[in-house]
């Protein structure tokens, strides 16, 4: 019998986030990335063979979550805070993808004990892709920019950030990516990377570099953290779109993972 899905708000301040849950079991939450929605996981949730509590939502300014005039990074976290605080219950599982994957990181780096694990996908690497940041704003001030994220509501994956909001939103990301190491220094829980090797895109000198820069990045976080699972996907930075089937299949292989281990700490 096919599990009702219960959607619902949940305040942060002036915002409204909303939020989508189904199923019981171990709690996996979601985190978007920049410029996605809840859309972003129906292929991969699909694939997902356990027993599972699945919580998804929206960030400010995206989908069908409200928005603010206050799109830092800063306040995305807090989002992050509000529904783990209200939705989340003991011990989630963090999926993050992208922004998502970073939001996941320095939450359970400052929140000691409230998650069970952290499986990121193609985000939270500790390199600055961003060498020039008024090239970004410019390259992000066209018009496919203002028009594309209405467009985008026509299929569920609208966002309410102008070209200037979303190009700031991408430096704050990419310069605290530098700093991300001392968040990994203070984790407590299992961590699984999902990495895309054309992550910056397929053509391009600015692709080749930032592609390069990523692995070198990623390969340079395993060596620090043995401990850590890495994989690598042939692909371009969409890896919900591309790959769901090979994320969900390592997802639940990870699920077990940290579900024996919490059963080994608790004897």
């Amino acid at each position: 019998m096919k599990t009702q899905s219960k959607h619902y708000k949940v305040s942060n301040g002036e915002v409204q986030l909303a939020v989508s849950e189904t199923g019981q079991g171990q709690t996996l939450l979601f985190f978007n990335g920049g410029g996605a929605t809840q859309v972003s996981w129906k292929r991969l949730i699909g694939e997902l063979g356990g027993p599972y509590r699945l919580v998804t939502f929206d960030f400010r300014n995206h989908g069908k979550t409200t928005t603010s005039h206050n799109t830092s990074l800063e306040s995305f976290l807090t989002d992050a805070e509000a529904i783990m605080d209200k939705v989340a219950l003991d011990r989630p599982i963090l999926v993050g993808w992208s922004l998502g994957a970073d939001l996941a990181v320095w939450y359970a780096a400052s929140h000691p004990g409230k998650v069970a694990g952290l499986f990121l996908i193609d985000g939270a690497v500790p390199v600055n892709l961003v060498s020039d940041p008024e090239d970004v704003r410019q390259r992000l001030n066209t018009p496919a920019m203002r028009i594309g994220p209405r467009l985008l509501y026509l299929v569920g994956m609208g966002y309410h950030l102008t070209p200037s909001e979303y190009a700031t939103l991408t430096i704050e990301l990419n310069t605290r990516r530098e700093q991300l190491l001392s968040a990994y220094n203070q984790l407590d829980c299992p961590v699984e990377l999902v990495l895309a090797t054309k992550s910056a895109g397929e053509k391009g000198e600015r692709a080749e570099r930032n592609n390069a820069l990523w692995r070198t990045g990623g390969e340079q976080l395993a060596q620090a953290y043995p401990a850590f699972s890495l994989h690598w996907l042939d692909n371009p930075h969409l890896l919900p779109f591309k790959e769901p089937t090979t994320l969900a299949r390592l997802l639940d292989a990870f699920v077990r993972r940290c579900q024996a281990g919490d059963q080994r700490d608790a004897k």
